[in-house]
């Protein structure tokens, strides 16, 4: 018997959501990296007393400050790759584009290697790479 194989656009249209909802997630949770660079400010400018009076050095203001930003920069751009990943599988287009960062994204556990994942196994399937441009 030959059967037709029918690409799943409900499936993809559903990983696309969870793309963009993924994608805010990270950039939520790179607020966090505010208040490190927040901390550092502070630390740095000797605004901050420990329990014996003295200030702690500037220098671990600054890694503090160094931290919080690289923290922040790099949540939002996985947030930002997670949400245009999302609009290019609605769009059907650069496959390999969300094959890469679905890959990515597995390594943000739990809810990054879900998406990933999920979207990995069906931008790999056959009948659903045929719908992709480039």
């Amino acid at each position: 018997m030959n059967e037709v194989v029918k690409p799943d656009n409900d499936l993809l249209s559903i990983v696309s959501i969870f793309h963009f909802v993924l994608g805010g997630f990270q950039m939520l949770f790179s607020l966090i990296g505010l208040i490190y660079l927040g901390m550092g400010i502070l630390i740095a400018s000797g605004e901050l007393e420990s329990a014996k009076g003295t200030p702690p050095p500037a220098e671990i203001g600054w890694i503090f400050g160094a931290v919080g930003i690289v923290f922040t920069l790099v949540f939002l751009t996985i947030g930002l790759l997670a949400i245009k990943t999302g609009t290019n599988i609605r769009k059907r287009k650069n496959r390999t584009f969300c094959i890469v960062i679905d890959s990515i994204l597995c390594m943000m556990i739990p809810l990054g290697t879900i998406v990933g994942i999920f979207g990995l196994v069906l931008l790999m399937k056959p009948e659903n790479a045929g719908q992709f441009e480039g």
